[in-house]
């Protein structure tokens, strides 16, 4: 369920810090939507987690939980947060 099936937006999103990821993946498998993705670059020595689809991500706080390093928060700034992932498609 996302914000296009209920009206609603999350009342919290997470906000992911590339610099602290260390791509261990375990935010991953816990995101009941798939809205996480682990992206690798050729430039970069880990790959990094990021949110590839905003749009079905229910804000509902696993991958944050499952963060050991704290590389992802949850931030009640929910706009700002969607419209990052929507511009930014990577974070490198």
């Amino acid at each position: 369920m996302n914000e296009e099936d209920t009206g609603k937006k999350p009342k919290k999103f997470p906000w992911f810090e590339p610099f602290a990821c260390e791509g261990c993946g375990d935010c991953i498998p816990v995101c009941p939507t798939g809205s996480v993705e682990l992206l690798d670059d050729e430039n970069q020595k880990v790959p990094k987690a990021w949110v590839t689809n905003p749009d079905t991500c229910i804000g509902c706080g696993k991958c944050a939980k499952a963060c050991i390093v704290g590389a992802v928060q949850m931030t009640s700034y929910v706009d700002m947060a969607i419209k990052r992932y929507k511009e930014e498609k990577r974070p490198f």
